[in-house]
């Protein structure tokens, strides 16, 4: 747990309970982009009790105890995607604080197809690359508009102008 300084505070929690005012639990997210510039959608499960079966640009969950963010995240893309990505490969894009829990985004690109990826199923349903004009569609038809985080995570792995990435 961290306190509003993003500071650890020592203390554990446990998922479903409540969290105290100035308390707040890691959450980590990364965007997978392929040597192609393409980006990865995850359909998330319709098993799962936020947004099942929306596709979704982003892959990640909640640290475990003495997880920093980037171990985090490693986990995270190994445990829903059996992908292996070390420290290096990862690239940070931003942190945001929101009510009681800290969000990590990382960027990574990555050279597999999607058959050797192998999906995590209660988490996962499906797995698609797509081009950027069709993730900013998809995102936009969940009412949501990660265009902006899109855009930061291509310039970063590929140092690439805005015109090039509505293709």
């Amino acid at each position: 747990m961290y306190d509003e300084k993003n500071e650890l505070t020592g203390r554990t929690h446990h998922r479903g309970e409540k969290l105290n005012v100035g308390d707040y639990h890691l959450v980590v997210n990364a965007l997978i982009f392929n040597i192609q510039g393409n980006v990865l959608l995850q359909q998330r499960s319709f098993q799962k009790i936020t947004d099942p079966g929306m596709w979704t640009i982003a892959t990640g969950g909640s640290a475990l105890t003495g997880e920093t963010s980037e171990s985090a995240v490693i986990r995270e893309l190994h445990e829903e995607l059996n992908l292996i990505v070390t420290k290096n490969q990862l690239q940070f894009l931003k942190k945001c604080r929101h009510v009681d829990w800290i969000e990590y985004w990382y960027v990574v690109c990555i050279d597999e197809s999607l058959d050797n990826m192998t999906r995590q199923i209660s988490e996962v349903e499906a797995i698609k690359w797509a081009t950027l004009s069709e993730a900013f569609q998809i995102s936009r038809n969940n009412d949501f508009n990660d265009d902006h985080i899109l855009i930061q995570a291509k310039t970063k792995l590929f140092n690439t102008d805005n015109g090039q990435f509505y293709t």
